[in-house]
């Protein structure tokens, strides 16, 4: 496995793993993670090396932060772990802290090491800053409950410099993003640069496209010449070649899978500018 400082000192496996897509058991309401098989996944990623663990309040009936700390409780404190929280579910004083308490308690842990304003667009942010959800933040970061201040994000790429450049001036200053990137959607690669120069580290969501890059192709020996690669293997060559990404999150839902990404993700090839 390859790994990647931020600015923070944070060494992060290139590759992340993406809890959301994990097995489940049952539907509609009743729908659960399916144990047996998700924590054997989970297990087997970090012998091979992820130490990103990515989950959020509302994943798979809000059951998923559960499982996922039940699967890393033994090596916790080896892990990176990261959660998120909708501002949506913030509508009065104290809904940030009880949820967050709620979270670490289903959870098993004493702290987050990076927790998100959930897939922010403008208008959800601006609710934030009304609700104070970023001083619960930074007053949680003081007391040790959580590590870095983060967001993820689902907007125009020009609303994450709003996000990053109010915060600061609020003295709440974001420190890691997570968004969007992939060779389909590049459209937030220039913000990469700008949350980078601002000293924020940086994580993709959807580095396959949500499984649409994951069929065989012979396009890249097309274009290059060389032996044809998995798309898969592509797209995650093209989003970690990137220097201004510190990590990929990858929502993955076997063992094979597993071993397929960690495997590109211990290479140190990378494409040249040309390709």
């Amino acid at each position: 496995m390859n790994y990647r400082k931020d600015k923070y000192g944070n060494d992060l496996s290139i590759l992340g793993f993406g809890c959301m897509r994990l097995p489940a058991i049952g539907e509609g309401e009743n729908k659960r993670c399916d144990d047996e098989k998700c924590i054997p996944i989970i297990h087997r990623a970090y012998e091979l090396g992820i130490n990103f663990f990515d989950t959020a309040w509302g994943y798979t009936n809000r059951d998923n932060q559960r499982m996922v700390g039940k699967a890393v409780h033994d090596f916790r404190d080896k892990i990176y772990l990261s959660s998120k929280l909708p501002p949506s579910e913030v509508k009065q004083p104290g809904d940030f802290r009880r949820k967050l308490e709620h979270s670490l308690k289903l959870m098993d842990t004493d702290y987050l090491d990076f927790y998100h304003m959930h897939a922010l667009n403008a208008q959800k942010f601006d609710h934030a800053k009304k609700m104070e959800m970023d001083k619960d933040m930074l007053k949680a970061k003081e007391e040790g409950l959580i590590r870095h201040i983060s967001f993820s994000f689902h907007d125009a790429p020009e609303v994450i410099k709003y996000i990053i450049d109010t915060s600061e001036s609020y003295g709440v200053p974001m420190e890691s993003m997570l968004v969007q990137y992939n060779l389909l959607d590049r459209s937030n690669e220039e913000m990469l640069t700008y949350a980078q120069s601002k000293g924020l580290g940086t994580v993709a969501m959807g580095p396959v496209g949500g499984g649409r890059l994951a069929a065989p192709t012979d396009l890249y020996a097309k274009l290059t010449g060389k032996p044809s690669i998995a798309t898969y293997e592509l797209a995650f060559k093209f989003c970690l070649g990137n220097p201004n990404l510190n990590c990929a999150l990858s929502g993955m839902q076997n063992l094979e899978m597993v071993q397929k990404n960690i495997q590109v993700a211990s290479d140190d090839t990378t494409f040249s500018e040309e390709e």
